[in-house]
């Protein structure tokens, strides 16, 4: 369908209600009455002005806070202020992302307050002002200096493009940046390159071909995989010291398919997203981020949940397209989950491994060559990445390269993966294989993760969730 769309002419677009201009209910005198203070016809004046525009519909033109330092643990409030432009069709809503220092979400603050309960975007009329307050306590684990607040409006899976001031890239108004009680205050520049510190080079890693049978199982049972040399500890992503928690990589190949582990240490497995190519980096999740040709254009990305969920992407260049490049590109992937623990309960946990398969012709979107399998001795460029939820919401991510930037998606900064020639084939001169088990053998395995898991594309195990923004 998402090919179709593309060659259907506007007008029959409205028809089949992809131009939806239909708008949500107005309120009723009761409902107008309980947010009379919430719904202005008078231009505010906020304590922090601001200009940011999305599209030509709103504003963003400021905020209140009714502190100056954050102290984590207690709560506090923030007062959005809108203008609206021209009023929204049916179906938008708002979000708040709030992140840490080095850009990494780590709450989300969608449905707080008055207006985000009972006069979402769709509802908003021209030439109103609409005074947003959200009541907000940030976790009292909270480990960075500062609280980074991004908010934009999402519908099904697009967003309002910014088309004025400052944003993250993806269509997420930098809204405000406010220090931590007793933290440093030293500026967040997390939006701006930084020189790499002398103690963070571009690492490499070396990727064996397979000797004897690959069995995506989740287990790294195989010679190959004892014998593959593990990455380097992964670390912080935004100045490549250590990393907050254990967790490393393992990379083989042969002449089908990309074969990668990670081995991660978490005490507290987190992953409630059962759609395919969700949110997954939202909680618990790996990633892998691949650029074949190093050349920062056409790279891929794709991550796994614990709970064995995937989500896979292309993107022609750094994010474009936005919001999440092109998310029809199917990778093929095969993915299995051993957990040391249950996900999405209380109790401790250890870790988690994941394993997987990607078919080397799956490196190739649209116009691209038809991807074969790497000469043997080239390199192409990688990185790592493992997102970790906190209890109480919050997140914390690490990556295998630092990336010096509050951004995982820096080309630039991947590291190396070089393909090993392969050893000699055995006496018998049969080639290395791969086995994907069966649902009945993978049921005859602990501690694999339980069925239903959402695998592969166009799978019809598990419960859909609402399309995330």
């Amino acid at each position: 369908m998402k090919h179709l769309v593309r060659f259907l002419s506007p007008i029959v677009l409205v028809l089949l209600g992809f131009g939806c201009v239909e708008e949500s209910p107005d309120l009723t005198p009761a409902e107008r009455e309980t947010l009379r203070e919430y719904i202005l016809t008078e231009a505010p004046h906020p304590q922090h002005e601001l200009d940011i525009r999305f599209e030509s519909r709103v504003r963003l033109i400021g905020y209140d806070i009714s502190v100056e330092e954050i102290t984590p643990g207690t709560p506090f409030d923030v007062t959005w202020y809108w203008q609206v432009d021209r009023r929204l069709t049916s179906g938008w809503m708002l979000f708040t992302h709030i992140a840490d220092a080095t850009g990494a979400n780590r709450q989300n603050e969608d449905s707080s307050g008055p207006v985000r309960e009972r006069y979402q975007p769709s509802r908003w009329h021209e030439g109103e002002w609409v005074r947003d307050t959200q009541h907000i306590t940030i976790p009292a684990d909270w480990h960075s200096d500062r609280v980074v607040f991004y908010l934009g409006f999402w519908n099904d899976d697009h967003r309002l493009s910014i088309t004025s001031g400052p944003s993250d890239g993806d269509n997420r108004a930098r809204a405000a940046s406010v220090p931590i009680a007793g933290g440093a205050t030293t500026s967040d520049a997390t939006d701006t390159v930084v020189p790499p510190p002398v103690d963070a080079p571009i690492p490499s890693l070396t990727a064996p071909h397979t000797t004897g049978r690959v069995t995506i199982d989740g287990r790294l049972t195989e010679t190959d995989w004892t014998n593959a040399t593990a990455s380097s500890s992964f670390v912080d992503t935004l100045g490549g010291g250590a990393g907050p928690f254990p967790a490393t990589t393992r990379v083989l190949w042969d002449d089908q398919n990309l074969y990668v582990a990670f081995e991660v240490m978490d005490d507290y497995l987190h992953n409630t997203i059962t759609e395919r190519d969700g949110h997954l980096w939202e909680q618990d999740a790996v990633e892998i981020m691949v650029d074949p040709d190093g050349d920062g254009q056409h790279y891929f990305e794709l991550q796994v949940s614990p709970t064995g969920n995937i989500f896979e992407t292309a993107y022609d260049s750094r994010r474009v397209p936005q919001p999440i490049g092109h998310a029809d590109w199917d990778s093929h992937m095969v993915a299995r989950v051993n957990v040391e623990g249950a996900a999405n309960d209380e109790t401790p946990d250890h870790g988690y491994t994941v394993e997987l398969s990607i078919p080397w012709r799956s490196f190739s979107y649209g116009d691209m060559p038809r991807s074969i399998a790497p000469p043997p001795g080239s390199t192409w460029r990688f990185n790592f990445y493992v997102m970790d939820s906190r209890p109480g919401g919050s997140q914390r991510g690490e990556g295998w390269s630092p990336t010096l930037v509050g951004d995982y998606h820096v080309p630039d900064r991947f590291g190396r993966v070089t393909f090993q020639a392969p050893a000699v084939a055995g006496a018998d001169g049969t080639a290395p294989q791969v086995i994907h088990l069966t649902p009945a053998q993978m049921a005859a395995i602990r501690p694999i993760v339980p069925e239903p898991i959402l695998l592969q594309r166009g799978s019809t195990e598990g419960t859909p969730l609402p399309a995330p923004h």
